[in-house]
């Protein structure tokens, strides 16, 4: 695979951050879809770095396509928006409409 987008971080605020990575394959062998990516969306409590919503396209149980982990297939920045109230009760603003709950 080649890298193309190497952990991308971009910080929302001192402690959200929407991490990037963005891979392209060599060979079909590789990766059943041309591109290879993720991005996740993590929450620091002071302590360490907490994963609160991931979406990517890697093989899980030799099923391919993309898929959200751990919650219901909408828009990563906002199930992260409500996890992030809901669970740490920050309010974040992601500069878009698309969180707003």
């Amino acid at each position: 695979m080649k890298v193309l987008i190497d952990n991308l971080n971009e910080f929302y605020s001192e402690n959200v951050r929407l991490v990037k990575t963005l891979m392209k394959r060599e060979s079909p062998k590789e990766h059943p879809e041309l591109l290879k990516w993720a991005l996740q969306m993590l929450y620091f409590n002071g302590d360490n770095w907490i994963e609160v919503c991931r979406i990517d396209n890697y093989m899980h149980e030799n099923q391919k396509g993309s898929h959200i982990h751990i919650y219901k297939k909408t828009h990563v920045k906002k199930i992260s928006a409500r996890i992030l109230k809901e669970r740490f009760n920050k309010v974040i603003n992601f500069g878009d409409d698309k969180n707003e709950l």
